[in-house]
């Protein structure tokens, strides 16, 4: 059974497995080592978690859950299409710099290989905040801000670098503003405004 409510113990098992997961790798990581981080018997991780594998999930999902829910509010607060997509820019920044060693495991399960993940499906946590993005630069094109037909290079230049950022704060610290978001953006709108 999928534990549904948040309670001591499948909150300790989720923050353990996490952090295991992230540091020495989903694969490598026992559920004997998971259980005795927490310091709880494996039929406790079997009864809310039911395996390895529903623990994975259920990681993800009380997290990315949280992340989904602040983009989509970004689109409920913010009418401007620039303004809307520098806070989308500082939602994933923010989201990734206050949760690392969730944020360091997605991207080890992202650009791992293939079948690290088991079977858990990943796409299904990422295109939510995919299409989420892809609005706001389709948003940002049909308001004639940046130039016709550039929208797929935009975003994917607007992709890239929120992952090149996530992944140097995760290896080298360095810290993700609002600031700096704004400044991706700026940067990126010299190359592509509409002239």
């Amino acid at each position: 059974m999928v534990a549904t409510n948040e309670n001591a113990i499948a909150a300790k098992l989720l923050a353990c497995a996490i952090d295991l997961f992230a540091h020495k790798g989903y694969p490598a990581t026992s559920t004997r080592e998971i259980v005795e981080a927490a310091g709880v018997t494996k039929p406790m991780l079997y009864y809310y978690f039911e395996n390895k594998e529903g623990l994975l999930a259920a990681a993800m999902s009380h997290f990315v859950d949280p992340f989904h829910e602040r983009l989509r509010q970004v689109f409920a607060d913010t009418a401007d299409p620039r303004e809307r997509l520098t806070e989308l820019v500082w939602v994933h920044l923010d989201f990734c710099q206050s949760h690392k060693s969730l944020a360091r495991l997605f991207y080890a399960l992202s650009f791992g290989p293939d079948d690290q993940a088991g079977q858990v499906d990943l796409q299904r946590y990422i295109d939510e905040g995919n299409a989420l993005l892809a609005q706001a630069v389709e948003d940002v094109r049909a308001a004639g801000l940046i130039r016709a037909r550039s929208e797929e290079s935009f975003l994917i230049a607007v992709h890239g670098t929120i992952n090149i950022l996530v992944m140097a704060s995760l290896k080298e610290s360095h810290p993700l503003s609002g600031e700096l978001a704004r400044r991706i953006i700026d940067d990126l709108w010299q190359g592509y405004q509409n002239r």
